[in-house]
């Protein structure tokens, strides 16, 4: 028997595939527009009056626990002492002469600013170096006379630059005359018996009356700068 070798042809099934054209649109995304956000928000937090209401109670406490040396100087007993509590007392003390200081201090600063008159900080330094000396020859540390003052380093260095521009500022309207140093010699020459022909002596001198003249001056200077430095005093103390 004839083995036939029977050839199957396979017809693939074809699947039409259909093409079809799906448009899918996209919307634009508009912006959010602030009085809807706004709107929402309010929406939210009315609902959500309450929580809002805790978190913000917890909030504060939290800030008020962690600072509270900003509010409260001390407790006693448990009972607190408010720090506007010493702020009244110091103002009722001293609030006058503290408003006084800083008035004539922004006065001078004005002055100055207008006059380009300033105070370089080598001239800081030596005025400190002398005083230093001075400090050190009365038997005192340069700590312990801040200490006694009350004064940082920081303060000290202000104070100075403050009265080396009234100084500059004052330059012209204080001299002390050869006549005025040898006449101030005469009259204390038993605290004086050897400087009547010391330069470096009758340097001092010179120096302590023209200190003593910027003084005397200097409240008059400062009654003048307020009268054209429109000054305005809301508080009297």
């Amino acid at each position: 028997m004839d083995k036939k070798e029977k050839t199957h042809n396979i017809e693939e099934e074809k699947v039409p595939e259909k093409s079809e054209n799906i448009e899918i649109k996209l919307k634009k995304l508009e912006p959010v527009k602030f009085k809807e956000a706004a709107g929402f928000i309010g929406r939210e937090l009315k609902k959500n009056r309450a929580l809002v209401l805790a978190l913000v109670v917890l909030a504060l406490g939290a800030l008020l626990y962690n600072n509270k040396s900003l509010f409260i100087a001390a407790t006693v007993q448990g009972k607190p002492i408010y720090r506007w509590e010493i702020v009244k007392v110091l103002e009722a003390q001293l609030g006058e002469q503290a408003l006084n200081n800083m008035i004539e201090k922004r006065l001078v600063q004005n002055e100055a600013a207008a006059k380009n008159i300033v105070v370089s900080e080598d001239e800081i330094n030596i005025k400190i170096a002398t005083i230093q000396d001075g400090i050190v020859q009365g038997g005192q540390t340069m700590e312990q006379f801040l200490e006694q003052n009350g004064m940082t380093e920081t303060d000290f260095r202000d104070q100075v630059r403050h009265i080396a521009l009234i100084e500059k500022l004052m330059q012209d309207k204080v001299t002390v005359s050869e006549e005025e140093v040898t006449q101030y010699i005469e009259e204390n020459k038993e605290n004086f018996p050897e400087i009547t022909d010391d330069e470096q002596g009758r340097s001092l001198v010179r120096e302590s009356l023209k200190q003593t003249k910027m003084s005397q001056e200097y409240y008059n200077y400062i009654a003048e700068l307020k009268t054209t430095g429109n000054v305005n005093v809301l508080i009297n103390y």
